[in-house]
């Protein structure tokens, strides 16, 4: 799928320049790639007992920061679109384009309670919007996300975390990706090394988005941001040891040699040994204390999905537990834990690997295009006679060549190209084999039938 549609690009090439960077626009061909990969998805949540949600693409501002959100100025986030109403319907919010999903279902779980059964399994496949200042082929201003989670209703199990994790894996692989890993750690051992330097949480939400940066940028610069920030060196080199460490043993270790609390490592271990019994491949779910999650909502699990070898990418999936995200709306408690895929790079590592070359024909799909000379009568009983057949069928009335029949077949993808003749015959054409049986126009259905089987 491309990045761009190829209209812009011939507008540029007129010297005009009218698109908006980072709002994509594709051919039919590449939304209904991109539409079966989203079927795909949702029917891998769904095999896991997750139902579909759809919450408002526009937010009040004050939702969208709630809990602190992933800010920690406390204001509306700076790559947030802004929404202005029209005078006519002024109600005097503040709104905005939702930025992600997480915060708008919890919004809409917190004031739908009395109707819902918690723990509530969710997924939600919809657009956002960030006004990125430097759009790119993976990371746009307007892109789907994908979204899955568990929320309760006062209290909810760890082994939630595990199901999470363990949710992608046939979602990914049903759409062909096999290569990728689950990156897993826990903010509370985070949380607890720095308190044990007397740090708190002020200070320790600098040092997270420091941290969360850990991946795209050198340990020098790194640890040069860390001193910028006042971190002490006997800090910084705690978190550098940390963030390498290759066992929860280890991070015990130093968690006790700190005096620290271990709950987060006692937390996961319980997700780790969770998420093996329920199944998930061991070279699929990797330890990984170096993940903090720059959003300030994440309490617990933290995760980051990466595409093996292709890791320079950044996460192509991320989530983790937040426990009291929206408790302001209503003042009840509803923890949750909780993972999203952007798209967009997703869409893009297919592409890399070559998938999109390889879907093949849509089965069970014609177009009907009329020669030079054929009988309109013809070309309208041909449709119809295809769709009462249940047959997916694109219908072109006005005549066209040969050449531009198979060129509508190939855009469309279809399996079968149907000629009406002038003659009041027909040919029907398999674009797979390329094989052409000319039928009088009674007989199409069956021709078909028989190029299927054939």
């Amino acid at each position: 799928m491309s990045t761009a549609a190829p209209g812009r690009e011939r507008v540029a090439a007129s010297g005009l320049d009218i698109s908006m960077p980072g709002f994509p626009e594709f051919l039919p061909g590449d939304v209904m790639y991109e539409q079966s990969v989203i079927r795909t998805i949702g029917e891998g949540f769904e095999a896991r007992g997750f139902r579909p949600l759809d919450t408002a693409a526009v937010q009040r501002q004050e939702v969208l920061v709630a809990g602190g959100a992933q800010y920690l100025d406390g204001g509306i986030p700076e790559f947030a679109f802004s929404v202005q109403e029209p005078p006519e319907s002024y109600t005097g919010a503040n709104l905005a384009l939702r930025y992600d999903l997480t915060v708008p279902v919890s919004r809409f779980i917190a004031e739908n309670s009395d109707r819902l059964s918690f723990p509530l399994h969710c997924y939600q496949i919809n657009k956002v919007w960030r006004a990125e200042q430097m759009p790119t082929a993976t990371h746009w201003r307007e892109f789907y996300q994908c979204d899955v989670d568990v929320i309760g209703q006062g209290e909810l199990s760890l082994l939630y975390d595990a199901e999470i994790a363990c949710s992608l894996v046939g979602a990914f692989q049903n759409i062909g990706v096999n290569g990728f890993t689950v990156h897993i750690s826990n903010r509370k051992v985070l949380a607890a090394l720095l308190d044990s330097h007397g740090i708190h949480v002020h200070r320790a939400r600098a040092i997270v988005q420091i941290l969360d940066k850990g991946n795209k940028q050198s340990q020098e610069e790194t640890r040069s941001q860390l001193a910028a920030a006042g971190i002490p060196p006997r800090v910084a080199a705690d978190l550098g040891l940390l963030s390498t460490l290759p066992t929860l043993s280890d991070a015990r270790d130093l968690l006790t040699l700190r005096g620290a609390d271990t709950t987060g490592i006692s937390e996961l271990t319980t997700v780790l040994q969770a998420a093996e019994d329920l199944g998930m491949p061991e070279d699929h779910l990797v330890l990984d204390f170096s993940i903090t999650r720059g959003h300030d909502y994440y309490t617990g699990t933290v995760f980051e999905t990466f595409a093996t070898g292709r890791e320079h990418w950044g996460a192509i999936g991320a989530g983790g537990r937040y426990e009291d995200l929206l408790k302001h709306v209503n003042g009840g408690s509803y923890p949750g834990v909780g993972m999203s895929v952007g798209l967009a790079r997703l869409m893009g590592l297919l592409r890399e690997d070559g998938l999109r070359l390889e879907r093949g024909l849509r089965e069970n799909a014609a177009v009907v295009v009329p020669r030079e000379g054929s009988d309109q009568q013809d070309v309208l009983s041909t449709v119809r006679r295809l769709r009462d057949e249940s047959i997916s069928t694109q219908a072109v009335y006005d005549p066209v060549d040969e050449a531009e029949g198979l060129h509508i077949a190939e855009e469309g993808e279809v399996s079968y190209l149907v000629e009406v003749l002038g003659t009041g015959a027909a040919r029907v054409r398999h674009m797979g084999s390329k094989e052409a049986r000319e039928v009088p126009v009674a007989g199409i259905t069956a021709a078909i039938s028989e190029l299927r089987g054939a």
